[in-house]
């Protein structure tokens, strides 16, 4: 039974990538990674309508996908992913997706987790669920829109985003698949958070909460405790969202999800003023960080807090082991801004001026917009992920969060 055409199917293929090449310079490596998996999603859609004759040796499209590939660095995971998913096609010869969507999928997460590239990672998983059977090949149609949705999200396509989100929820119950179905509840719910209708958003997460308890689904339960704490922050609630983010860092295993959880409620603890309990927080993440980068920001995060509470010899013992060059050149300016901050707040005007210099040489480097005439402008990162929680929270229930972060950052780090 031929499948009815979706809107993302009746518009132009591969919108984003050729955007892309008309963005970017010619011969640049943006340019090189777009007409790379422009011509090997375009080989794999001829494929499919014209058969084996795409993918003989001496096709031009054969010889215009590898070239393309070839022409990126050795070191590029992408061309290593693409290589393998045009050698699968040869090898088969006649049309046959099964074992070929594995890999456009995982092509799809370089994209999105190496390069940052949103709009191109949704093109690919957007392609993964209009070609695949969704009847025979449920978990990657359920993973392909999970992964959709996000990058929608994540690119402000929030129309295309909030329906993806929908096509999983409906896939999911008809495939009786209760864990996407509550992943794709949480994305519509996301996109009215992102909307700015807060109240919905935390309606239906306090909705799928219950319906994770119920079912013993803690990754789930943890996820919309996470996401309602984001909410209660966006309200200026920073109580209700530390306490949520408590919960829910206590039910998180997945380490970088566990990063993310912990990040944001040292951000609601520094935004409600609880410096002391923020300190602890970013110590646990510096000392328990999945990745470098995290790691170098959570002591960049030392650094701020220990400037605004104004302990001087924690903010120079922490000046002595930030290195800056590991850090993004916008994370960078804002580090430089804040360190300039505290010079001031320690009275020390021409240190002050010193680094803010130096954060509008930054500004001028990367081509950053910079207002710095107000120092201490940075705000703590809060990510859209992520709740369950009482109705009836009360104002010193931070004692309980403080208590626990203050034990285990004793136990970590000394």
């Amino acid at each position: 039974m031929k499948k009815k055409k979706t809107q993302n199917e009746q518009r132009l293929k591969h919108l984003p990538f050729f955007e892309v090449l008309a963005e970017a310079p010619e011969g640049s490596d943006a340019a090189k990674l777009a007409t790379a998996g422009l011509l090997a999603l375009r080989m794999i859609d001829h494929w499919v309508l014209a058969g084996r004759a795409i993918v003989e040796p001496e096709s031009v499209s054969v010889r215009s996908v590898r070239g393309a590939i070839m022409a990126l660095p050795p070191s590029e995971p992408v061309r290593e992913a693409l290589l393998t998913t045009v050698n699968t096609m040869q090898l088969l010869r006649l049309p046959d997706l099964v074992p070929v969507l594995p890999r456009v999928y995982a092509y799809g997460q370089i994209l999105e987790r190496h390069h940052g590239q949103m709009r191109l990672a949704a093109d690919v998983y957007d392609s993964v669920v209009r070609l695949a059977d969704a009847e025979y090949d449920t978990e990657l149609v359920l993973n392909g829109y999970t992964r959709l949705a996000f990058c929608q999200r994540k690119a402000g396509a929030l129309d295309d985003a909030e329906a993806s989100s929908r096509a999983l929820v409906k896939l999911a119950q008809k495939r009786g698949n209760r864990t996407f179905a509550i992943w794709g509840k949480m994305g519509v719910a996301q996109v009215a958070m992102l909307r700015g209708d807060l109240a919905l958003a935390d309606s239906q997460m306090e909705a799928i909460a219950a319906e994770a308890q119920q079912y013993d689904l803690t990754p789930q339960l943890a996820a919309a405790l996470h996401n309602r704490s984001v909410v209660a922050y966006h309200a200026r609630n920073h109580v209700r969202a530390s306490v949520l983010a408590h919960r829910a860092l206590k039910l998180t295993t997945d380490l970088v999800e566990r990063d993310r959880v912990l990040g944001d409620l040292a951000a609601y603890l520094t935004a409600s003023g609880e410096y002391a309990a923020a300190l602890d927080a970013f110590r646990i993440l510096e000392a328990t960080a999945s990745s470098e980068e995290l790691r170098v920001g959570a002591i960049g995060n030392i650094l701020i807090t220990a400037a605004r509470m104004q302990d001087r010899q924690l903010f120079d013992a922490t000046m002595a082991r930030l290195s800056l060059s590991r850090l993004s050149a916008s994370a960078r300016l804002s580090l430089q801004v804040e360190v300039a901050a505290g010079f001031r707040r320690f009275g020390e005007p021409d240190e002050a001026d010193r680094w803010l210099r130096e954060a509008r040489d930054t500004a001028a480097r990367f081509e950053l917009p910079a207002d710095l005439a107000h120092e201490s402008r940075a705000q703590p990162v809060v990510h859209s992920v992520v709740e369950r929680a009482s109705d009836s929270v009360e104002s010193d229930a931070t004692l309980e969060v403080a208590a626990d972060l203050r034990q285990l950052a004793a136990t970590l780090c000394g």
